[in-house]
């Protein structure tokens, strides 16, 4: 075990697999560790020794798997192979860690989510930047505050974080620990640190050129913050999985690198007219020309993941196959070119300069190469003379032998004779041992065996040497020709990824030109005038899955708050969801499922929706509610889209009303920003006759011979009331329960009958259209020290734990 351990200890934060034999094996705490999470056998080396050391294994021949399940589960590998002979090692075998891999190190496609990127990043205190080695994908963003750095890292989900010690100490106090991190003391901007992290996981300089980190804007689209990603269920629905999200419902690509970049579109609308109107017009091409647009689609059917295929080229896994699959993905791209491009010349065509190395290839490699490189015959014959003398010499060996062996039977006259081979003791002439003694006198003995003797001779080790000399010089010339070439490839690494993007690009918008024509969705019109238009719209998931979908219309301008009443399961939230849900796929390039659709370019989208997601992190369903409500109260702008969903819900209801109506009048006196506000609060419909910018819409329901039948309707002016004992009559709460409930209703109408308002309530509204006298510094000292640090917090900087800290410290100096 010495030598396990002077390798080991350079390699403590991973799992060592060590070579053993057929085997590679796990020892001490790394098996410990193994052993459950690849369910295999923990065993003893030598219990009957005294040897208590706890050790696992798995065959060297298939150890892509289990290494796989261990990157999945977030643990980093070191592959330590056996670097000499064993037949020709002089004591322990050498042994050497050949390969290093991280979860953000992953380059086998086979391993890998085909729709989700797998990043690393890194950061400093302005840059954030962004690298996949299985697709060397590389960009970064500046970034202007701790906030906007966090929202980048919550929408990009990095597998692995690459961090000094201070910020690993930064993040762990913040409570930011929620990425798998890797120290690594590095100084140099965020890239480079990247580069040099990548490099010493290589043990080496990397094989290909580093890209050119592409310099993008969050601040320049749409901004959709990771909580609006989530409440919207983007990507996942709240059980984490892709069932009903948009991504789902939406996604139409044809190709793994076409579904990867339609998340990044839906993840980053954009903000700029001209380049959506530039999507929109590719989009309206393909829908008026279905023809090619099917020939276009069927081809992508067959493409493969040029993006992925580049970054197992750049790895030590890559093989022959990898090469003609490159050479396939490329010709199927071109074919593509022909019908997407065809008035563009060639030259400016995606994928141009890859033709002479395509053609290559596929002249160069046999169509069925095998799968170990060591044993070679991956080269065709025909392209190299030197290669083809060596392939003559080392598979007409057999034919040598035969003629060999045929001649010394003529010459012993022993029809028994038989020349053979084997790994150690190579060629020899076997005779039984009836016929031992015919050997001549320039037969060498080289094994006794009980029925046998096995000689040599000098012309058999000559042909010995020249045969095997042949095979060794064959593979060693393969593998000359193998490395020219993935060199090659890697040269171009950057024209691949340009000609890759290009038609993943393709696929993207050919797919949502399909989803146009499938689900007859319309081409969004920007508009100037500060005015949102949808006529007939609807929600892009829920109308696919179920039958009948309620179309709905929604009209409104700059500083209007559309408030939507009725009873639950009636349909508000959907409304408003799918208001949102056609500006992102407006703004993405995309046609929308409306009969007409006019909108202004938005800046930012605002979601204040359910509570589940934080409720782990010990915050109460208020307080996510309040934190939501400071975000969006303090940030929105006339060019946000605004939902308020309940807002109050979780405190009682004379607080919950009153923060509603205050939320309400500030953005009705702000005059900016398109507000969709529900509320259970009837009380609030009042407002519409004191503030012009308030509409009032509800969800039309009616009750009939006792039943509720809701009727998914946005209707104006408010609902009659809120059914709440029939929707619970819905959900199968016993009928004794809702009777009594009914009971209890009737009377606390009976008791406010008659009565203008009730005293709260009146009290309520009275402020209405005025605001109280009463300034901050009557409640709170003016110069109170508390009073000075709440003026100066950022809470869009703050995570919503930071506030609690801030919040607790408080308490404990009033106490």
């Amino acid at each position: 075990m010495r030598q396990y351990w002077s390798i080991k200890k350079d390699h403590l934060d991973k799992i060592l697999l060590f070579r053993m034999g057929d085997f590679f094996e796990m020892f001490h705490q790394d098996a410990e560790e193994a052993a459950p999470l690849l369910n295999i056998a923990l065993t003893q080396r030598n219990k009957k020794g005294g040897d208590d050391t706890k050790m696992c294994g798995v065959p060297h021949h298939s150890i892509a798997g289990p290494i796989a399940k261990l990157l999945a589960l977030g643990k980093k590998v070191a592959i330590c192979d056996q670097v000499e002979d064993p037949a020709q090692a002089k004591g322990i075998v050498r042994r050497a860690v050949t390969k290093i891999l991280t979860p953000g190190m992953v380059y086998d496609p086979e391993t890998l989510d085909q729709v989700q990127a797998n990043y690393l990043a890194a950061y400093d205190d302005q840059v954030i930047a962004f690298f996949d080695s299985s697709t060397l994908e590389a960009f970064q963003f500046r970034f202007h505050s701790l906030s906007e750095r966090e929202q980048l890292l919550q929408l990009l989900k990095p597998t692995e974080l690459i961090l000094n010690l201070d910020q690993k100490v930064e993040r762990e106090k913040t409570g930011r620990g929620e990425f798998l991190f890797s120290i690594f003391e590095k100084s140099g901007q965020p890239q480079e640190r990247l580069k040099f992290y990548l490099e010493s996981l290589n043990q080496g300089e990397l094989e290909y050129a580093w890209p050119e980190f592409i310099q993008r804007n969050f601040k320049q689209g749409l901004i959709l913050s990771p909580k609006v990603i989530s409440h919207l269920e983007i990507f996942e629905n709240y059980r984490g999985d892709t069932a009903g999200s948009l991504f789902e419902a939406i996604n139409r690509t044809k190709t793994s690198a076409g579904a990867r970049l339609l998340k990044d579109w839906i993840r980053f609308p954009l903000s700029e007219e001209a380049e959506i109107l530039k999507r929109q017009d590719q989009v309206a091409r393909w829908i008026q020309d279905p023809s090619r647009l099917k020939s276009i689609r069927s081809l992508l059917g067959s493409m493969g993941d040029l993006e992925r295929r580049l970054g197992r080229i750049s790895s030590s896994v890559c093989g022959p196959r990898d090469f003609l699959s490159f050479s396939e993905i490329v010709d199927t791209g071109l074919k593509i070119n022909a019908l997407v491009f065809g008035e563009r010349a060639e030259a400016q065509t995606p994928g141009f300069g890859l033709v002479a190395l395509k053609d290559q290839i596929e002249r160069t490699f046999v169509s069925e190469p095998p799968l170990n490189l060591k044993d070679g015959g991956f080269v065709d014959r025909g392209v190299y003379p030197e290669l083809d003398e060596l392939i003559d010499l080392s598979e007409n060996a057999q034919s040598l032998i035969s003629k060999l062996e045929q001649r010394e039977k003529e010459a012993l006259g022993v029809t028994s004779l038989k020349v053979r081979y084997n790994n150690v003791f190579g060629y020899y002439i076997e005779l039984t041992k009836t016929h031992a003694e015919k050997a001549p006198g320039h037969y060498m003995r080289k094994q006794t065996l009980t029925n046998a003797e096995r000689f040599t001779t000098e012309e058999l080790n000559q042909l010995e040497e020249k045969v095997l000399s042949a095979r060794t010089k064959r593979v060693q010339l393969e593998m000359e020709i193998f490395e020219g070439f993935r060199k090659k490839i890697l040269d171009l690494s950057m024209e691949i990824t340009h000609a890759a993007r290009a038609w993943a690009e393709v696929d993207v918008l050919t797919a949502l030109s399909w989803l146009a024509i499938e689900r007859k969705y319309v081409r969004p019109r920007f508009v100037s005038e500060p005015v949102l238009n949808f006529e007939l719209s609807r929600h892009p998931v829920l109308e696919q899955g179920m039958k009948g979908f309620v179309p709905n219309s929604v009209h409104m301008k700059n500083g209007d708050v559309i408030l939507i009443t009725g009873p639950n399961m009636a349909g508000k939230s959907t409304v408003m969801r799918q208001v949102a849900l056609n500006v992102i796929l407006a703004q993405m390039g995309s046609f929308v499922p409306c009969e007409k659709a006019e909108m202004p370019l938005f800046k930012k989208l605002f979601s204040r929706v359910g509570a589940s997601d934080f409720l782990l992190e010990g915050l109460s369903t208020f307080m996510v509610e309040m934190t939501e409500a400071a975000e969006i109260l303090n940030s929105f702008d006339e060019k946000s889209l605004i939902l308020m969903d309940e807002i109050g819900r979780g405190t009682s209801t004379y607080d919950g009303m009153s923060l509603a109506q205050a939320i309400i009048e500030h953005f009705v006196e702000s005059q900016k920003g398109f507000t969709l506000f529900s509320t259970h609060y009837h009380e609030l419909t009042q407002l519409e006759s004191l503030y012009p910018q308030v509409q009032n819409f509800h969800m039309s329901a009616k009750e009939s011979q006792g039943k509720l039948q809701f009727q998914h309707t946005l209707k104006k002016g408010p609902a009659n009331q809120s059914y709440g004992i029939q929707v619970a009559r819905l959900a199968g709460v016993p009928s004794r329960v809702t009777e009594r409930a009914r009971q209890i209703l009737q009377g606390l109408e009976a008791e406010s009958f008659g009565e203008s308002k009730s005293s709260v309530q009146m009290d309520l509204f009275q402020t209405a259209g005025r605001r109280s006298e009463e300034t901050p510094k009557d409640v709170v000292k003016e110069n109170h020290p508390m009073l000075s640090e709440l003026q100066k917090m950022s809470l869009s900087e703050m995570t919503p734990l930071e506030v609690l800290m801030k919040v607790n410290e408080w308490q404990k100096s009033l106490s």
